[in-house]
């Protein structure tokens, strides 16, 4: 949303590889054939995998591009209506127009939240990736700076999210974890959705204005796409769990995010996200490299496995 989707999942992604193996080769002493060759195939699965991130949506953001470029000269007279409206809001938090609800701003009630609204065409231009800044708790990031963080964040949590199975006790470690987890997961969703529900009560001090800036959750809409992708990641998170266990910290999860490389291939042959030739064939480049990089760390380890084993 702020750094933009390529470089964001390459960054998640790659950060997600580097942390596993770093629990599994340095805190949880895995052993390899090779330390130098074991690092290398680990570089190899990151830079493969931000390739495959890159490639993957360079043909929908130059189109993006190309299209708020033609908006920005087709009428010079909305494109200053426009300008105007988002000039007026960023300074004083005002504007005629609706569907600016939500949107944080300096003077705004809402400047603390976190939640922008979706992009409406008067402000597709405002909402590129990287520009602009955001106000959270007070304090004001670069948009851009922000979203790289917070990728980051999210590879390094999501690299160690299986750590806590290592310290399992008994037949709670593999396919036994698989519920701790997702008690787990539930539970944190919870307390985050109880978390911010409180603190816009405070912001706002109103109970139902507090729950009206809540994201709505599209249950009509969502219940069957969204119940599917779950179930999806649920299994395929189980998967990963089982990798874990019998290849260890450091192989297994590693491994897993080989997914990119699927969810790519949905891309470029059903959705029709990539058809540039010269950008399919720089992503089939980056995926052999990241195959190539799961087989070399596999071939280098010698552990006997993860817990649970």
């Amino acid at each position: 949303r702020n750094a933009g989707l390529a470089i964001s999942q390459g960054i998640v992604a790659s950060s997600i590889v580097m942390v596993s193996f770093i629990w599994g080769n340095i805190i949880f002493k895995e052993p390899a054939k090779s330390q130098v060759m074991a690092y290398l195939s680990v570089w190899l699965i990151m830079g493969g995998l931000y390739g495959m991130s890159y490639y993957s949506t360079s043909d929908w953001v130059d189109n993006t591009d190309h299209h708020h470029d033609h908006e920005a000269t087709s009428s010079d007279h909305d494109y200053d209506f426009e300008e105007d409206e988002q000039d007026a809001f960023l300074n004083d938090g005002s504007t005629s127009s609706a569907s600016y609800e939500n949107e944080p701003s300096p003077s705004n009630p809402l400047a603390n939240s976190l939640e922008i609204s979706p992009a409406s065409p008067g402000r597709e231009k405002q909402a590129t990736p990287g520009s602009g800044a955001i106000v959270v708790c007070g304090k004001t990031f670069q948009r851009r700076n922000l979203g790289l963080i917070s990728a980051l964040l999210c590879g390094t949590w999501g690299g160690s999210c299986l750590v806590p199975m290592h310290y399992s006790k008994g037949d709670t470690g593999g396919l036994g974890y698989v519920i701790s987890f997702g008690t787990g997961a539930l539970l944190v969703t919870i307390w985050m959705w109880i978390f911010r529900f409180l603190y816009m009560i405070a912001k706002l001090k109103s109970i139902r204005e507090g729950y009206a800036v809540l994201p709505p959750f599209h249950f009509k809409v969502m219940w069957l796409p969204g119940a599917t992708a779950g179930t999806l990641w649920s299994l395929g998170n189980v998967g990963s769990i089982v990798a874990v266990q019998q290849l260890g910290q450091g192989v297994g999860y590693p491994a897993s995010q080989a997914a990119l490389l699927v969810a790519g291939l949905w891309g470029i042959f059903y959705y029709r996200e990539v058809t540039r030739p010269t950008t399919i064939i720089k992503w089939f480049m980056s995926a052999f490299v990241t195959i190539f990089g799961i087989l070399l760390l596999g071939y280098e380890s010698s552990s006997t496995g993860g817990p649970g084993r």
